[in-house]
């Protein structure tokens, strides 16, 4: 009875929102009164209307409009700026490699239907342009690509998968135009000091805000993600030629899930080339993952993106707490060990692995490359003469702007578990069919999870008894190299010969064990999150990809409470959003109350928030 019920009640919600989006067009105001007479006596027979009616109102089809559209929404006033996130904005080719072809020219390569296209023709040709040389941090040699420009660089990421196309909706209902706006997208996989060295980024954005601002109104900075970072940089970096230009220029600054003290998904995809799908880079991780390139490959092609190092942890374990100094957000170490491994040296704290950063000797040195090299990521007291532009971009080694007029509002969202901390074992091998095709009929290659020596031999055993599979070859990835067998006999030979080899670069094995799950007793802060591993990787609270450490430290804390990081004093708000998805079929994004790190810019309450403080209506938001 149970079963049936909701199979009715499933049918019946995507009945009523796709027959209101149809009738309704833009005001969408629902509920079940407006329903044809015969759904009204289903649902009455049925003791459904009340459900229907409040699955209705929870992705906002209630009475209710949009935030722009409603009787008492505030009308414009101060001009806008947009910063978005990382992998928010669009990437236009404008030299191509001859893999490519000139027929590609000014297409994206990166946010739209044409980047499809082109993994679907050539991927190895897309990863040529996709990812940067990691010595210079810029393009390959042949290679030329930029960030799109205007409204539509962010709007929208393949097709209908909205970024800030609905607060700019939004924006539109309260009377913005396309001048009001100035959206400043950029090369998100670049290094910030790069953005200026090759493209003016932020030369760029300093002329385009005084032009906004000419007209009468200070500017209002709307920064997500990695944006709040790129605009805290900015800040740095403009106060440095030009004192007093923020207070001048900018009337607030709403900084929108700000990964303020970095993440920790960027921390693995460094050190391993792992990083877990709910993790910073978005949809970039799970499709490079895809490709089937080996850890250390994707690792290569991390590192070569700058952007990614801005947001690696900052303030070291100070901050983000050990075992030995005692726990911040989450009691576990960032990073931690099988008991059986003699690992002594690799301690799990973050300043350890720092360290380790500057030893390690590869065959591309990480401590030179310009995605490590461009930042300070320590805790240290702020310059007022801002003369090392590596702290441009660290909050904790940076003071706010002399900018008293200013106020910041962190809008974020918490409730969902988030990448923290990783379960690394040494000796880690994965697997996969060598025979099989990239992408046959659009489907993409696999790897195993990593797993001991001894657990892969185990797995490649159970396939012995099928012959035919068998004689299948096989691809290995392992420690800094990729071996091929020509079946799975001689592929469990030479991993029995690896296995009783000496291991002289132990840390070169190092994988987060996916087959790692704490126990059902461990559960440190009795909350079923901080502290527990699942698939060898640990949660604590956050939006999903961002740890709440990094997303309201500063807000909370930092900057109301040490001088030295606000100097001026300016004000400095709060909200957080509590996770409350729509129980919707038909909405995958949870609206109108998603939290989730990218969702949340199109949340309801956060837009109205939003709207209010571009037109100066701030009352309710200062608390």
């Amino acid at each position: 009875a149970i079963s049936t019920r909701y199979v009715f009640l499933a049918i019946v919600v995507i009945f009523a929102a796709r027959w209101y989006q149809k009738n309704q067009d833009i005001q969408l105001r629902m509920s079940t009164d407006a329903l044809p007479s015969r759904i009204q006596l289903f649902l009455t027979a049925h003791n459904l209307t009340a459900v229907i009616d409040g699955n209705l109102a929870a992705i906002g089809y209630g009475n209710t409009t949009r935030p722009g559209l409603h009787p008492d929404a505030p009308k414009k006033r101060h001009p806008i700026v947009i910063v978005p996130g990382l992998t928010s904005c669009g990437l236009e080719v404008w030299k191509a490699h001859p893999c490519l072809g000139d027929e590609f020219f000014r297409l994206r390569i990166w946010g739209d239907v044409s980047m499809a296209q082109a993994i679907l023709n050539n991927w190895t040709c897309w990863l040529h342009h996709i990812a940067l040389d990691p010595r210079t941090g810029l393009d390959r040699e042949g290679v030329r690509v930029r960030a799109a420009t205007g409204l539509k660089s962010a709007d929208y990421f393949v097709g209908s998968y909205w970024l800030w196309a609905r607060a700019i909706q939004n924006f539109a209902d309260i009377g913005y135009n396309e001048k009001d706006i100035f959206l400043a997208c950029y090369d998100w996989r670049m290094a910030f000091p790069l953005l200026e060295e090759r493209d003016g980024y932020f030369s760029g954005m300093q002329l385009d805000i005084e032009r906004l601002v000419a007209r009468g109104e200070k500017a209002v900075v709307l920064s997500h993600s990695m944006g709040s970072n790129v605009w805290f940089y900015f800040m740095s970096w403009v106060e440095s030629k030009s004192p007093g230009w923020v207070d001048r220029h900018i009337e607030s600054w709403a900084n929108i899930a700000g990964s303020m003290l970095g993440a920790m998904g960027p921390l693995a995809a460094f050190l391993s080339g792992e990083m877990d799908a709910t993790a910073a880079l978005g949809p970039f991780g799970p499709l490079m993952e895809s490709f089937a390139l080996t850890f250390d490959a994707m690792r290569d092609i991390y590192w070569s993106m700058g952007g990614l190092g801005a947001i690696l942890p900052m303030g070291g374990t100070t901050v983000w707490g050990s075992e030995a100094t005692g726990w911040t957000d989450t009691p576990a170490d960032v990073i931690t060990f099988d008991s059986s491994l003699n690992a002594s040296d690799l301690r799990g704290d973050l300043d350890n692995i720092y360290a380790k950063v500057q030893e390690k000797k590869d065959k591309m040195l990480l401590s030179q490359l310009p995605s490590w090299t461009s930042y300070s990521r320590e805790l240290q007291r702020p310059d007022p003469n801002r003369s090392d532009p590596r702290r441009f971009g660290n909050p904790l080694a940076t003071a706010l702007p002399n900018a008293p007029n200013m106020k910041i509002f962190c809008l974020y969202g918490v409730d969902q578990p988030t990448e923290r901390a990783y379960r690394y074992g040494l000796r880690q091998v994965r697997w996969r069919f060598a025979d099989s095709v990239l992408m046959p009929e659009t489907r993409f290659l696999h790897w195993s999870g990593s797993r001991p020596i001894e657990d892969t031999i185990k797995s490649l055993e159970s396939y012995l008894s099928d012959l035919a599979v068998a004689k299948r070859s096989v691809r290995i990835d392992n420690g800094g190299s990729e071996k091929v067998f020509e079946s799975i006999p001689k592929a469990i030979a030479g991993l029995e010969k690896l296995l009783n080899q000496p291991d002289p670069h132990l840390q070169d094995w190092m994988r987060i064990v996916t087959g790692y799950h704490s126990n059902s007793t461990e559960d440190p802060w009795e909350n079923g999150v901080d502290g527990k591993y699942t698939y060898g990787v640990a949660k604590t609270d956050g939006d999903s990809t961002v740890p709440i450490v990094s997303l309201g430290y500063m807000c909370t804390n930092g900057w109301r409470d040490f001088k030295e990081f606000n100097p001026a004093g300016i004000k400095v708000y709060t909200k957080e959003f509590r996770h409350q998805p729509s129980r919707m079929v038909s909405d995958t994004r949870g609206l109108p109350a998603t939290a989730k790190h990218v969702d949340v810019i199109g949340n309801t309450e956060l837009i109205t928030d939003v709207l209010k403080i571009v037109a100066g209506e701030k009352q309710g938001l200062e608390q």
